[in-house]
C-alpha cells in the first residue's frame, strides 16, 4: 500500500553538489540518498553562482557521459544567475516518465559549454517521495 503525504507532495531534498564547476565539460557526480523507498526526480534548482553564468550551458542525466535518463535538457542556459542571491529551476525533461528511483542513485551534472573562467554554482536536486 502506498502511502501519500502531503507535506511531501512539493518534493523533499534528495541530493546537492555544491560548488559544481561550470567551467568543466567533464561529468561531476550528484549522489541521490534518501530514507525512502522509492522517489521520483521533481525538480532541481541551482543558486550560488560564483560570478554571472554568462556562457555555460548544458545537463542533468542518470548514465555518465550524457546517457541514460535525461533530466534537464543539454541545451539548458544558465545564463539567467547573474549574482549569487539568483535561483534557476531548469525544466525537468519528461517528468511524466521519469520512474521512480531506488534509494541511491547517481545523477550526472555534464556541461555542453564550459563557461569559459572559473565558475562555480551549487545544484540542488528535489524528488517525492513513495514509501510502500
Amino acid at each position: 500500500m502506498t502511502v501519500y503525504n502531503p507535506q511531501r507532495a512539493l518534493g523533499v531534498l534528495i541530493g546537492s553538489l555544491i560548488g559544481a564547476n561550470f567551467n568543466s565539460t567533464a561529468d561531476q557526480q550528484i549522489t541521490i540518498t534518501h530514507p525512502y523507498s522509492k522517489v521520483q526526480i521533481q525538480s532541481i534548482r541551482v543558486t550560488n553562482a560564483s560570478t554571472s553564468l554568462t556562457t555555460a550551458a548544458g545537463g542533468i542525466y542518470t548514465g555518465a557521459s550524457k546517457s541514460g535518463t535525461t533530466i534537464i535538457a543539454a541545451s539548458q542556459v544558465y545564463s539567467a544567475l547573474t549574482a549569487s542571491n539568483l535561483v534557476l529551476t531548469p525544466p525537468v525533461s519528461s517528468p511524466a516518465s521519469l520512474t521512480a528511483f531506488d534509494n541511491t542513485l547517481t545523477l550526472y551534472f555534464s556541461l555542453t559549454t564550459a563557461q569559459g573562467a572559473t565558475a562555480t554554482a551549487d545544484i540542488y536536486v528535489f524528488g517525492i517521495p513513495f514509501e510502500f
